[in-house]
């Protein structure tokens, strides 16, 4: 079936008891997916055939610094990428051990890792954009940390409370912004590359998102908080 489950009160803000799993609404998940795609699809295109936004790139620099903060940029954006996902994947991991949803946050890991190998191997060289002598579109590191914020997010949605789940959307936000603002200051990439990743990687994640919990266990859908309804279905 695919109603909305019925409303309820109870819990707390900062987590759902195990017994009280929701599951993602897999009509909202398809159709992130969709228009990231096409979206992704159409600026992938307008970047293959040469119409670039390469152009932006000294008026964003200039916003950003001097030349000189180049390696900074490169820096804070080692920092924020591999060890930062690495950090998260465990904190998430630790969560899902607690609250009894380890497979859930491994299923939406492979799917982040997923995402990531679709970036690297298949979009790239289709896409053929090259900036400084790399290709670049959709940037690697953007795609790893939108990924991985995003499939996060939605393997512990149904575990979290209102606040925790306000709070990991927040952070998860500015953590994409600050890696994508970072990579461009650093001159690895351009605007339009990490928009690409952002697209890219929202809609991967969601696309496997919705298969997934098509197939989740029953048992994980019940009674949900009133602030969860537009994203819970039975």
């Amino acid at each position: 079936s695919g109603g909305v489950v019925q409303l309820g009160r109870g819990g707390d803000y900062w987590s759902t008891p195990a017994s009280r799993f929701i599951r993602v609404q897999r009509s909202t998940l398809a159709a992130i997916a969709l228009v990231s795609l096409v979206s992704f699809a159409i600026l992938a295109s307008v970047l293959a055939n040469g119409h670039g936004s390469y152009s932006l790139e000294p008026h964003v620099l200039r916003s950003l610094g001097s030349p000189a903060s180049v390696n900074g940029w490169a820096r804070f954006a080692d920092v924020i990428a591999a060890p930062a996902v690495g950090v998260v994947l465990l904190v998430a991991l630790a969560i899902g051990v607690v609250r009894r949803a380890v497979i859930r946050v491994a299923v939406y890991a492979a799917l982040a890792g997923t995402t990531f190998l679709v970036s690297e191997h298949v979009a790239k060289p289709l896409v053929h954009e090259t900036f400084a002598g790399q290709l670049t579109f959709p940037s690697g590191n953007v795609t790893a940390v939108a990924a991985t914020a995003v499939a996060m997010w939605l393997a512990l949605y149904p575990v979290l409370g209102k606040w925790a789940r306000a709070v990991a959307f927040f952070v998860g936000a500015l953590w994409i912004l600050l890696m994508s603002v970072a990579v461009v200051g650093a001159q690895w990439h351009t605007p339009f590359d990490a928009l690409g990743s952002v697209l890219l990687s929202l809609g991967l994640v969601a696309a496997g998102g919705a298969v997934y919990e098509r197939r989740a266990p029953g048992k994980f859908t019940t009674t949900v908080p009133e602030d969860s309804a537009w994203l819970a279905r039975e």
